[in-house]
């Protein structure tokens, strides 16, 4: 009843909330983190959250066990008794997954969450999910302790929607096709989604700092970098409020074309995304026509970027 519609992002605000009061019964001082995958969508498995110092590496062995990493040796009880494990997609090397130009880029072209919810639901999300695989594959992906910090992560893009005057945005279909609005009742919660929509406010106390889109990765580099490389033309299909800024004056006319490449590293050409697997789709009883507008978009997205030339600071 959470996928495949606007239960989406409520439900796992709410959800995530959940896990975090959990948590300060433990330890008052526990704050759930997020992390931010966008810097790591190159080269995923080279992330340091991915370090024994962290949440620990890709499994071994037939089981593909976990032997790192804080939940390293975990045995799992739910839904049966089995070790925790993760198994990386592509062989142990996930293939490059959303680039945080492609996620500001929704941001900033999405006006409905009937539009947001599955950008976001058929990309970063699902990618994130199937190459960590293992439990994170698995109706029950909340055993790994990274689904939480992908919840977190996904939440945190969704305030960065909301911030764009998209508060109290909600429409789109319920999970029984009805219309969805700020009034219809959380899946699983007898909550309205209303208590969820704005951070700060009743069970939702927690804020986060600023955009960090905005002040660390754009305001670092990642925009001043769209509005030098890319052709007017370009900023106002992929990125409408860029440009509106008064430094885009004239359009440059477009370089020759470019194709994608999997670049390894910040500055090469932007590799196309990882797609969903049919496995996901299914379990999900995602509309493949859904899926698939979505991965054609991304794969425009980074058509149009590496043929205008764009070098991404990340």
């Amino acid at each position: 009843q959470i996928h495949g519609n606007s239960q989406f992002f409520p439900f796992h605000r709410r959800f995530v909330q959940d896990w975090e009061s959990v948590g300060q019964q433990y330890s008052g001082s526990f704050v759930q983190p997020y992390w931010d995958e966008m810097r790591d969508y190159r080269v995923p498995a080279s992330s340091q959250v991915l370090t024994s110092n962290w949440l620990g590496g890709n499994g071994q062995g037939s089981n593909w066990c976990v032997a790192n990493g804080n939940q390293g040796g975990w045995t799992m009880s739910f839904p049966n008794n089995h070790c925790f494990s993760r198994n990386f997609g592509n062989n142990g090397n996930p293939t490059s997954w959303y680039s945080p130009e492609y996620i500001q880029s929704f941001i900033q072209r999405d006006t409905t969450m009937a539009q947001f919810r599955p950008d976001i639901e058929y990309s970063l999300h699902g990618v994130v999910h199937i190459n960590i695989g293992g439990d994170m594959l698995q109706g029950y992906s909340p055993n790994d302790w990274i689904f939480m910090l992908h919840h977190a992560n996904l939440d945190r893009i969704w305030w960065q929607w909301q911030q764009n005057n998209h508060l109290w945005t909600m429409d789109g279909p319920n999970y029984d096709n009805s219309a969805t609005t700020i009034s219809t009742n959380i899946a699983y919660y007898n909550q309205p989604i209303s208590t969820v929509m704005q951070l700060g406010y009743g069970n939702m106390c927690y804020q986060y700092a600023s955009n960090p889109i905005r002040r660390r990765a754009l305001g670092s580099g990642i925009e001043n970098a769209l509005v030098n490389s890319l052709p007017k033309d370009v900023l106002s299909t992929w990125f409408p409020e860029l440009s509106k800024k008064p430094s885009v004056i004239n359009a440059r006319p477009p370089p020759a074309l470019a194709t994608a490449t999997p670049g390894p590293s910040a500055g090469s050409g932007m590799p196309y995304p990882a797609k969903l697997t049919q496995q996901w789709i299914q379990m999900h009883k995602y509309n493949q026509a859904a899926v698939d507008k979505v991965e054609t978009d991304a794969r425009n997205f980074v058509n149009a970027m590496n043929k205008a030339g764009y070098k991404s600071p990340v």
